[in-house]
């Protein structure tokens, strides 16, 4: 059973942390999509080609 004050176990703390360095990656990635065209092919690649304007578009 979970502990009566422990708060989230260590699994989910773990999920959580690696959650936000997933989303904080994808955020940096996005903002240097203009400007740098390697991550701006990732971009591209990983939303299917839905992305308008950046250093990938001709």
């Amino acid at each position: 059973m979970a502990d009566a004050g422990g708060g989230p176990s260590f699994l989910a703390r773990l999920i959580l942390v690696l959650l936000g360095v997933a989303f904080l990656g994808a955020a940096w990635v996005w903002h240097r999509k203009d400007s740098d065209p390697k991550a701006a092919r990732l971009v591209e690649r990983v939303s299917g080609g839905r992305v308008h304007g950046g250093a990938a578009s001709p």
